[in-house]
């Protein structure tokens, strides 16, 4: 009887336990988003997730102010971020970095965001090889043409962390902005962290100049005619002479072409 009692005592014990520490998040261990630093529980998983231009940082809150990086337009710059996947890095499904201001969800500015991704199909049920690409792929959102030389990598570090390196150059300059990074896994767990105040871009605008518009080739010369245009001035397109017949027509024909007809006395 003695030991009845101390059984239920038991699985009672251990039920609240459980209820206690899941209550906090309300989530088990295989729905943590992937992580930059810190699980649910708050144990570190991952040091110095965010480097830029080899400046590193622990991400250890959803939100935190960084000392701003300082940059130049069309300086190079590298930022990696190492993500943590609880479930085995080939779930690791997007890792994303914006650049702009964030107040809130409803308060944000983005002005660019680059993704790498990987597809939902094909999951693997094994560990990553050492040294293997694990990238599927990648996107650019840049609607002000903000970036260029974007180039986007991805390599293992463990079987559950992956490192993601973007490199890129950005062209305009900027006033102190926030880094946005979200995460998601197979199971679409999502996961978000601010970097407040973490870059600001100097210098001079250099976005380049759209190419002016090819010029359109003029129409044959009776068309021209027809439009009123004074026969002294019209044009042929490339690669053709403009000549005057006997009886007063104008052509545009080939160098070899005109030449004959001059030497033949029928143009001028």
């Amino acid at each position: 009887m003695i030991k009845l009692v101390f059984v239920a005592v038991f699985v009672l014990f251990s039920i609240s336990v459980i209820s206690v520490s899941f209550a906090a998040t309300g989530c088990r261990r295989d729905c943590e988003p992937p992580t930059l630093g810190v699980l649910y529980t708050g144990q570190q998983v991952v040091e110095n997730g965010f480097t830029i231009n080899d400046k590193s940082f622990d991400v250890a809150e959803k939100s935190q102010t960084l000392p701003t990086t300082a940059l130049r337009t069309g300086q190079p710059v590298t930022v990696k971020l190492v993500t943590y996947e609880n479930s085995g890095a080939t779930y690791l499904r997007d890792v994303s970095l914006s650049i702009g201001n964030f107040e809130d969800d409803r308060h944000k500015n983005i002005v660019a965001t680059l993704s790498f991704k990987q597809p939902f199909t094909g999951l693997l049920n094994r560990p990553l090889v050492s040294g293997s690409d694990v990238s599927q792929m990648t996107s650019i959102e840049d609607p002000t043409g903000l970036l260029k030389d974007v180039k986007i990598t991805s390599s293992e570090v463990d079987s559950y962390r992956t490192e993601i390196t973007m490199s890129f150059k950005i062209l305009r300059p900027l006033d102190t902005s926030d880094l946005i990074i979200q995460t998601m896994d197979a199971k679409r767990e999502t996961g978000q962290n601010i970097l407040y105040d973490a870059i600001k871009v100097g210098g001079k605008d250099i976005t380049e100049k759209p190419a002016p518009p090819a010029k359109t080739p003029p129409p044959p010369p009776l068309k021209q005619l027809q439009k009123k245009v004074p026969l002294q001035k019209v044009e042929c397109r490339d690669g053709y002479e403009k000549v005057t017949r006997n009886n007063g027509a104008v052509a545009c024909v080939s160098t070899y072409t005109a030449d004959m007809l001059r030497s033949m006395g029928h143009a001028s």
